[in-house]
């Protein structure tokens, strides 16, 4: 009992939630007694070696990402996922594993829902409330290439072309194509197959002649996939082009 008031009084005096055990000493809270306190029967949480929680209630998403960058150290980011929905994108599952992008040079070990994961081609990351995050190509390609059901990997990528801003077709077909090959054979099979459906000729009906217009910009293209994923898979979504 004395532990836990002892470590609720200490929390209100700490400006954040999550720590490394390391910086606590600042605040005036020992390394050992940082570990006393967040061992299982303890008021704080261990949320990865050597960062705890300093708070007696359950972790939040926010809690597990920022304990992920604490451990993995600067030039880390957030990828897969979790930046997607950072990114706007409702289909990723709120409980889906913290995916982290560091260095090739640096060694992590992963741990239980969280991942990390060695690149050579490490993006410059984009500030979302505070979190260093992968682009959105970058983000939603790490997700679609992470061994999700076909269903989920689908409903990704199809709300990343959807979604204004966020991801154009050619662009998620380039980032597949830049990065390494390991889990992209359902999202690529994905892509070539809407890709097909969308370019298939479907009759027209006869309108009006109309005045001859300028050539189509390069994005068209990307814009009209667009338009036709959303109106053959998603017909209930509202279309902005």
């Amino acid at each position: 009992m004395t532990n836990t008031i002892l470590a609720k009084a200490a929390a209100l005096e700490l400006p954040k939630r999550v720590y490394r055990v390391a910086e606590l000493d600042e605040h005036g809270v020992s390394q050992s007694k940082a570990y006393r306190w967040a061992r299982a029967d303890g008021p704080w949480t261990r949320l990865a070696p050597g960062v705890v929680l300093v708070a007696a209630d359950a972790p939040t998403v926010r809690d597990r990402i920022e304990a992920a960058l604490l451990r993995a150290g600067p030039g880390a980011m957030v990828t897969g996922l979790h930046a997607a929905r950072l990114h706007g994108l409702k289909s990723p599952p709120e409980d889906a594993e913290v995916h982290i992008l560091i260095p090739h040079g640096r060694k992590i070990q992963s741990y239980a829902g969280t991942r990390f994961e060695r690149t050579t081609r490490l993006p410059r990351p984009v500030m979302v409330d505070g979190i260093p995050v992968a682009p959105p190509v970058r983000a939603v390609m790490d997700g679609a290439r992470s061994w999700q059901t076909t269903a989920l990997t689908r409903e990704l990528l199809l709300e990343a072309i959807s979604k204004e801003g966020v991801c154009e077709f050619d662009e998620l077909v380039a980032e597949m194509g830049a990065g390494s090959r390991r889990g992209t054979a359902l999202p690529r099979a994905i892509l070539r197959a809407e890709r097909s459906r969308v370019a298939r000729p479907h009759p027209a009906p006869a309108r009006p002649a109309e005045r001859p217009r300028a050539k189509s910009p390069q994005g068209s293209t990307t814009r009209f996939l667009r338009r036709a994923l959303l109106s053959r898979l998603l017909p209930r979504a509202a279309v902005r082009t």
